[in-house]
């Protein structure tokens, strides 16, 4: 007896191809591999001659009141948030690099400006040049050729943003809380570039799978009238094992509560040095970890919930899961663009240096500390104190989706 044909696979078998076109091609194996595993409507797909019509994957809402929303949001203001961010990032770079800002925990601040500054970039192309997509064909062609990578790319930039936050944090428990012999191992040149090594190839291995989510096709955009490109979903977007292990539990762990919690202990411990274990009590590192705390819930949640309850949400939702995607994007963004303001108004270091730069002033403070081994215990310890609780509320995880 013949094996029962699921109505998916059979509305990819009975699939039409026009007449007079190669049915081997590989555009035509994937549409029907897509309608066979539920993930595309094979109501949607239709033909040019013998090119797919744009719009088989990718299709924007209608309602006028999101796409207003999205072209203010979005188009407007994500774009002119994320630009101030690359300029005020590479400031942030430029002035960690200084030779009288060195220290290891600075460093970790340093690299942690160039991720950031990746993932404004990313950002911008992601969702701002998206959301200009239905009104220029060659903007459609773009983001249909590069969204693929691009993605994946922001990703690992955002991985790196995550992870050089808790190195930092890590950094300012050891030389605030732990013995001097350890600090001094800690604050060695090499320990300092291995874990920034070991961050980077975590970053690129952890998000790979982001690679082998897309593939794009040409098709014909039958309202702009020309040949385009769209991303379509491979088949492991849509795994329920893959969504499950990759998208939930392994996303909570190494780039949402993990990190988080992680940060919250260590700041604690901090805290707790700094009252009971110093003379000298900052109530600053109080107010900063309320602020720590608040910054992440306000730019983190949305994004947190919406990975790991996307099928839910979408089916409870409907087309209104949209703002909060948009919104959610644009905190993103928000997040990484503007450390500079803390640093300037939260950090005398920082903003001496960048005087002494950039206004030809001479500093009032020196910098954090020698290059690599910190020597002066007091001297460390008040200001790597500062740094942590002043800076991380400037530096932390957010998702794209």
């Amino acid at each position: 007896m013949d094996e029962p044909v699921d109505i998916y696979e059979q509305a990819a078998l009975n699939m039409s191809i026009p007449d007079g076109c190669d049915v081997n091609r590989a555009v035509y194996a994937s549409i029907k591999q897509l309608i066979s595993h539920d993930i595309i409507d094979p109501s949607l797909v239709g033909f040019q001659n013998c090119e797919p019509l744009c719009g088989i994957c990718y299709h924007g809402s209608k309602e006028w009141d999101y796409i207003r929303f999205n072209i203010i949001v979005i188009g407007v203001i994500l774009p002119i948030v994320g630009v101030f961010g690359i300029f005020g990032n590479a400031i942030s770079a430029f002035v960690y690099s200084r030779p009288e800002m060195q220290c290891s925990t600075n460093f970790y601040l340093f690299s942690l400006a160039c991720s950031d500054t990746g993932v404004a970039l990313t950002g911008i192309f992601l969702f701002s040049l998206e959301t200009f997509r239905p009104f220029s064909l060659t903007v459609a062609r773009m983001s249909g050729q590069l969204s693929a990578i691009v993605y994946p790319m922001g990703m690992i930039a955002q991985t790196c943003s995550v992870y050089f936050t808790v190195c930092a944090g890590v950094d300012c428990f050891v030389q605030v809380c732990l013995p001097e012999k350890v600090r001094r191992m800690f604050s060695r040149k090499e320990t300092v570039h291995f874990l920034a090594i070991c961050v980077v190839i975590f970053s690129v291995l952890y998000n790979v799978p982001h690679f082998f989510e897309g593939f794009v096709i040409d098709c014909y955009h039958k309202e702009l009238g020309g040949m385009s490109r769209e991303v379509c979903p491979a088949t492991l977007r849509y795994n329920e094992l893959y969504q499950s292990i990759y998208y939930k539990y392994m996303y909570a762990i190494f780039l949402a509560v993990g990190p988080l919690i992680t940060l919250i202990v260590l700041n604690t411990f901090i805290i707790g040095f700094s009252v009971f274990g110093s003379s000298a009590s900052n109530m600053d590192d109080t107010m900063s970890l309320i602020l720590v705390v608040l910054l992440f819930i306000s730019c983190n949640t949305i994004a947190l919930v919406i990975n790991i309850f996307e099928s839910y949400l979408s089916e409870t939702l409907g087309s209104k899961i949209n703002y909060i995607v948009d919104l959610s994007n644009f905190l993103v963004v928000f997040n990484s663009s503007f450390n500079i303001i803390i640093y300037i108004k939260y950090s005398r270091p920082f903003a001496d240096t960048l005087s002494s730069y950039f206004c030809q002033r001479k500093p009032k403070t020196g910098g954090l500390g020698p290059p690599v081994v910190i020597t002066e215990k007091p001297s460390r310890s008040k200001k790597c104190k500062e740094t942590l609780s002043r800076l991380l509320v400037a530096s932390q995880p957010e998702v794209l989706i």
